[in-house]
């Protein structure tokens, strides 16, 4: 169930301090559910499925017939224009046409099969955000048009302009879909030990990965314009402040079990994200030479060192 509600929340393109606070609940209580430490409520999972446009059925049983989806009031078409965020299609896609510049002719990238239930909207949003998350990677984040990203995503111009009103929104967006590949990547969410979690992080770092070399390029980027842009800076700390959440979780979880030091877990938390970032900012960059062997090293090392609790047996390989 809890991938299914990561997979929800991930599709409506809502940040997860958004949805915390859309269903009263606290923002490290929302972690720890997400992460699988916590049970979610009941009244918690009805709130959730409101939000994302999913039934509460399909959340909690994964059934594949068809769930029902909440329907919305069909919208005024006066209120749809070019350009403007402000207006959300209808759960079943029938008002669909008239999104500006939206083509049923295009083609986009073949649909995760997680978007089964998703509107035809939303479905258009998760195309959007994936294609601009590879061209700014790729070619840079100020080389990329609108155009571009409407070319790669299979959509029109006004389309994109329809979801993403400025390029800041569109490029959080991207950010926070690196946020969630990093998640799935490492595993953060299954239901394992919290030293397997942590490991996990020396065999992605150590790796050579296409998606994880994107990830970063995307962080760096991001943390260049972050040290002028004020507006780059906040949306920069809003998605790491979800990924130092993450981390915090599962050593909470391991200092529980007693598989991880005592201490101060925020001081833990962010000496931790800290290492992984220098290493990452360092095999991206090519500025220092080091290999996977080096790198796994370093990143055990470190663990052991720091954040492991004494006499915890070495990593199978």
């Amino acid at each position: 169930m809890v991938i299914r509600v990561r997979d929800a929340i991930k599709n409506a393109g809502i940040n997860h301090s958004e949805v915390a606070r859309q269903i009263g609940l606290d923002a490290s209580k929302l972690s720890k559910s997400l992460a699988g430490t916590r049970n979610f409520r009941v009244e918690e999972i009805s709130r959730i499925a409101e939000l994302t446009e999913v039934s509460t059925d399909w959340l909690t049983t994964g059934r594949t017939a068809g769930p029902p989806r909440r329907g919305h009031a069909a919208q005024s078409p006066e209120n749809v224009h070019s350009g403007s965020a402000a207006v959300e299609p209808s759960p079943d896609g029938r008002d669909m046409p008239t999104i500006p510049g939206h083509s049923d002719s295009a083609e986009p990238p073949a649909a995760d099969p997680a978007q089964e239930w998703m509107s035809k909207g939303t479905r258009n949003r998760v195309t959007i955000i994936a294609a601009a998350w590879e061209l700014y990677a790729d070619l840079g984040i100020d080389k990329v048009r609108t155009e571009d990203v409407a070319r790669a995503a299979g959509l029109t111009t006004s389309a994109v302009n329809y979801h993403f009103r400025t390029k800041d929104q569109l490029l959080q967006a991207a950010l926070r879909y690196s946020l969630d590949i990093i998640a799935k990547t490492r595993h953060l969410n299954d239901s394992v030990d919290a030293i397997t979690v942590l490991r996990h992080f020396a065999r992605i770092h150590a790796g050579v990965d296409q998606k994880i070399r994107r990830v970063w390029s995307i962080w760096l980027q991001c943390w260049a314009r972050a040290a002028t842009d004020t507006v780059a800076r906040d949306n920069l700390t809003a998605v790491y402040g979800e990924w130092l959440d993450m981390i915090a979780v599962i050593i909470d979880s391991g200092q529980k079990a007693g598989l991880i030091r005592t201490g101060d877990t925020t001081v833990m938390v962010k000496s931790l994200a800290i290492f992984i970032d220098g290493l990452g900012v360092a095999r991206s960059t090519g500025q220092v030479p080091i290999t996977d062997e080096e790198a796994l090293t370093m990143l055990e090392n470190y663990l052991r060192a720091h954040v492991l609790a004494d006499r915890q047996p070495e990593p199978t390989s």
